[in-house]
């Protein structure tokens, strides 16, 4: 048990420290705001306050975790305050805040009042936690912190189930001729070749995945058509049957990947995770957002509203990194309403389309930045989660040559 003494008990403080404290370092804490009875006590301790009570080790607070409001931070100060940089990073404060944002009105790493402070590509939070476990161990040796092992999660989203097959005609035609007038006869050839059967469609990578013998957590994209969402129809047989036999393997797990659409209209949210369900004749609790797209509060409100108890959308669309500064689950805090919810929030730190569309990284600079992901989460003893999708698994294409880095990837995720 850690005595942690602070002038003012409320719901920010005990987010921050019970997630540091009993989340990351498995050591239970209890909340005091008497002087005497801290200074009374024995055991292992630490004050959070303007003032030390003792040789306890000390933090000098901010005014952020006693605040009820969202305002303006001023970010020098703030990051002289560990605790309220957990904060800040846990909730998403500044996208609480005005911010410019991307052509899909999306946060990114490019405009975070952070960038320049602390090192995205490690997990700040779950650093910081281990070295004031070192800090406390040398002043109280009796305090032990839990034993927590890497894990590593597989995730696949699957935005085009196959590359032509199971499409419709039309479409296919209009594909087809299109490649014809561009000159992309190769690409042309392919297209009729995969269509006749003479060789397999490339994105159906389903018994690839499997023969790794990896668990694997996909979202199903389940919208109807848009200019964003082009997965194959929710009414498509083939596709039916396809979620069906990925949900009978055990070593899978499903989850929604609500479309592009269903972030401005609710009822279409609903409507894809009831049809979803519908399919697999079971609830659906997970889901990561198409496109990364979040927006404070509204989608992680419509998620819960709609029974979802786990998100997979915590990262950055346009780098690697961990956007709410840790490797470790953890619950969402509303700001708005200053309270912890029930949704699990499953950071994870690389994505591919990150790696070869938006930091434009060569599959040997990829593999790099991979291993230094893996490294740093593993020193915390973290959770590591990957996003790829079916189109880059395949290694079609412009993917060619990027399910090599895939497999590595397994293969040291679970070493």
């Amino acid at each position: 048990m850690l005595l942690i003494y602070v002038a003012e008990i409320n719901e920010r403080i005990e987010y921050t420290f019970s997630f540091i404290f009993e989340q990351v370092l498995g050591i239970p804490v209890q909340f005091t705001d008497s002087p005497q009875f801290f200074q009374e006590q024995t055991t292992p301790k630490l004050s959070y306050s303007i003032q030390a009570m003792g040789k306890e080790p000390h933090f000098f607070p901010s005014r952020l975790l006693f605040e009820n409001d969202i305002k303006e931070q001023e970010i020098n100060e703030l990051i002289k305050d560990p605790f309220a940089v957990c904060f800040y990073l846990l909730t998403r404060y500044e996208e609480y805040l005005p911010f410019k944002k991307d052509q899909h009105e999306r946060f990114s790493w490019q405009v975070s009042a952070l960038k320049d402070k602390i090192d995205v590509t490690h997990p700040w939070i779950d650093e910081f936690a281990y070295r004031i476990y070192e800090q406390l161990k040398n002043d109280f040796p009796a305090v032990e912190k839990k034993d927590r092992r890497f894990r590593f999660i597989n995730t696949i989203d699957i935005d085009h189930a196959w590359l032509y097959k199971n499409r419709s005609w039309k479409r296919n035609l209009l594909s087809f001729v299109k490649k014809i007038t561009t000159l992309k006869v190769k690409e042309a050839l392919n297209q009729m070749n995969i269509l006749l059967g003479i060789q397999p469609d490339p994105y159906y990578i389903y018994p690839y995945v499997q023969h790794l013998q990896i668990p694997s957590l996909y979202f199903i994209s389940f919208g109807k058509a848009g200019r964003w969402d082009t997965n194959h129809s929710p009414d498509n047989k083939n596709y039916q049957k396809l979620i069906k036999e990925l949900d009978k393997d055990s070593l899978n797990t499903l989850g929604l990947h609500p479309s592009y659409g269903s972030n401005f209209r609710f009822e279409i949210l609903e409507k894809e995770k009831t049809e979803l369900e519908k399919i697999v004749s079971k609830s659906i609790i997970r889901s990561r957002q198409h496109f990364i797209k979040l927006k404070f509060p509204e989608t992680y409100t419509n998620l819960l509203s709609i029974g979802i108890k786990e998100d997979y959308s915590m990262g950055f669309q346009d780098h690697i990194g961990f956007r709410s500064g840790t490797c470790t689950p953890f619950q969402w805090f509303d700001l708005t309403k200053n309270k912890v919810t029930t949704l699990t929030v499953y950071p994870f730190c690389v994505m591919d389309v990150t790696l070869k569309n938006y930091m434009k990284l060569s599959k040997e600079e990829a593999e790099r930045v991979i291993l230094e992901l893996v490294d740093s989460v593993k020193k915390v003893d973290g959770t590591f989660i990957s996003v790829f999708h079916n189109d880059s698994i395949s290694g079609y294409g412009e993917w060619e040559g990027w399910e090599q880095l895939y497999e590595k990837l397994i293969l040291i995720g679970n070493d």
